[in-house]
């Protein structure tokens, strides 16, 4: 099959634009924008593959019949020939089924179950498993049958005929077809229209990476509210190619791409990249490593930098801040401690007795040399637009002078403690509560206060000692931030 080639004459990207909100629900009126197939099925159309139904229903639910399938098929990869069998005089549904006849798709003496009197039969999922391997081109790159049985990777296939093994190992291996959640394959299942169109879009997919095509697609490049940062980038590449590799980054000095690295396809012209600003952290990290390139420092300067000082966790150059000594991490005793504190007064919102917001202030002792950013931590949650509340705000105390707590060195804070419990493997050690999205004063992993705590270098409790916020196992103290992790 010469699919390399089939596959150019394909439409491009005119079609492709997504509707969205009112304009879905108007073109589809049974598939809305949000529905998981919207995306591919909606491309599908604009690529000439499917038409939705005379009442303009897509029906994404019903079920795919033989004919409907090998049209869809004859459409994607052999337009030509399935025009031709049209201008022929030959009906919708057996000009697919010539096409597939006549491209290899069905074999003359098959052991697919279909007959050109018969193309209304639904199709299974086993059975488009089929035709979809042999749509993919025939370079070498198989599953290497023998090495698994297909029983190890879908566990209800057992009783299915051997001709089907290959077919189906070799489709899940290029992540075509995946699967049911519970990992069966659904032998003898009928296939839907929404499933057989996304399957068939991720089999035209993998035909495009390989036919390494020269193609010129444009890169729109935006922030998080959607706002263009550069002038849209035209870029002369190669299917298969990643969008990182080719936007050029020389015009987003002190940006990072957040969105997915896509490849680039021949049916799809037009790319969005979503980029955020660095922290000032990673600003500042950035501008060593051009000082460096530059000649200006060296690597060993790396721990001097103040860049340092908001970086999660301990390290040399916080502890040179906070006791004038790289090694050091703890005061040595009670007096000393005292000496390096100082009073913060710091504006929150806090809650009414009716349960409104409203301002307020907050005191409490904190080392001295972190008051200033300590301050600016307050204020940027106050000002932003969640406005979490407090009640409660405990920095320094002395815990006693074998206590490894930063409480003794000012270099930690406990906020609404009893609506932010401290808990161990269940038992809860502190507190009373964590509710977060339902008490206002539980603090949640997504909150402001753990994402502006942290771009100052502070760890939350609620998931610093643990692989993530999830109480029900493990080490959490969700009042708690420290400076230095601990």
């Amino acid at each position: 099959m010469k699919l390399f080639q089939r596959i150019c004459t394909l439409s491009l990207c005119a079609a492709l634009t997504l509707p969205t909100g009112a304009q879905a629900e108007e073109r589809y009126p049974d598939l809305s924008d949000g529905h998981w197939a919207y995306e591919d099925m909606d491309r599908a159309v604009g690529l000439g593959i499917i038409k939705g139904m005379e009442d303009g229903r897509m029906a994404p639910e019903e079920t795919l019949t033989w004919g409907q399938y090998l049209t869809m098929l004859a459409r994607a990869f052999f337009p030509e020939d399935y025009a031709a069998y049209l201008e022929a005089g030959q009906e919708w549904d057996q000009a697919g089924y010539q096409t597939a006849l006549g491209s290899g798709l069905l074999l003359e003496e098959d052991f697919l179950p279909v007959d050109p009197a018969d193309l209304w039969a639904p199709i299974t999922r086993q059975d488009a498993a089929v035709l979809l391997d042999r749509a993919l081109p025939d370079d070498g790159w198989r599953w290497p049958w023998g090495s698994h049985s297909i029983t190890e990777v879908f566990p209800d296939c057992e009783a299915l005929r051997p001709e089907y093994h290959e077919p189906l190992l070799d489709v899940h291996s290029k992540s075509i077809l995946k699967g049911r959640e519970d990992g069966t394959f659904g032998v003898d299942e009928t296939i839907r229209r929404s499933d057989g169109t996304v399957l068939l879009l991720r089999t035209l997919y993998e035909v495009d990476m390989r036919a390494e095509k020269d193609v010129t697609v444009t890169l729109h490049i935006v922030d998080q509210q959607g706002t263009p940062l550069t002038e849209p980038q035209v870029v002369d590449t190669q299917t298969g190619q990643y969008t990182y590799g080719i936007v050029d980054e020389n015009y987003l000095w002190h940006y990072t791409c957040i969105s997915d690295n896509q490849q680039v396809s021949s049916y799809q012209s037009d790319y969005t990249l979503v980029y955020r600003p660095y922290t000032r952290r990673e600003a500042a990290q950035e501008d060593f490593y051009t000082a460096v390139e530059r000649g200006e420092l060296s690597y060993e300067d790396y721990w001097k930098q103040d860049f340092n000082l908001w970086e999660l966790g301990e390290n040399p150059r916080k502890s040179l801040l906070l006791f004038g000594s790289e090694e050091q991490l703890r005061f040595p005793d009670r007096a000393t401690a005292e000496e390096n504190m100082t009073t913060v007064t710091v504006p929150v919102w806090k809650l009414n007795r009716a349960g409104e917001k409203v301002e307020g202030t907050l005191s409490f002792s904190i080392h001295s040399a972190l008051a200033e950013d300590v301050t600016a931590i307050f204020t940027e949650i106050f000002n932003d637009p969640e406005q979490f509340p407090f009640k409660d705000a405990g920095g320094f105390s002395w815990r006693g002078d074998s206590s490894r707590s930063e409480h003794n060195s000012g270099t930690a804070i406990d906020l609404n403690w009893d609506e932010n419990y401290q808990i161990r493997d269940g038992a809860i050690l502190a507190g009373s509560l964590w509710e977060p999205g339902e008490n206002p004063y539980s603090i949640g992993p997504d909150s402001s206060v753990v994402r502006i705590f942290e771009e100052y270098g502070w760890a939350w409790g609620g998931d610093a000692w643990a692989y993530d916020s999830d109480d029900s196992e493990g080490y959490h103290d969700y009042m708690h931030f420290s400076y230095l992790g601990t």
